[in-house]
């Protein structure tokens, strides 16, 4: 027999905690966003898709050349 089991946590994160938590979900929401954009637009130029290796990379690259801040949570 399966027994399913659910815990809850709250969290009271202290003002610190609250702007790197904010942090994590700016920089988790912006890498999704240019994911799809880039995605999007090669569709679009190419009819041609990508896959997450490949993004990641670009991503990667971009990092270290013209996102620096992202470096702040990860």
């Amino acid at each position: 027999m399966l027994i399913n089991r659910a815990y809850r946590y709250e969290l009271d994160p202290n003002t610190h905690e609250r702007i790197l938590l904010a942090k994590h979900a700016g920089t988790a929401r912006f890498a999704y966003n240019w994911g799809l954009a880039r995605r999007i637009a090669l569709w679009e130029s190419e009819k041609k898709s990508t896959n997450a290796i490949e993004q990641h990379r670009e991503l990667n690259v971009l990092k270290k050349v013209d996102l620096p801040w992202m470096y702040e949570v990860s």
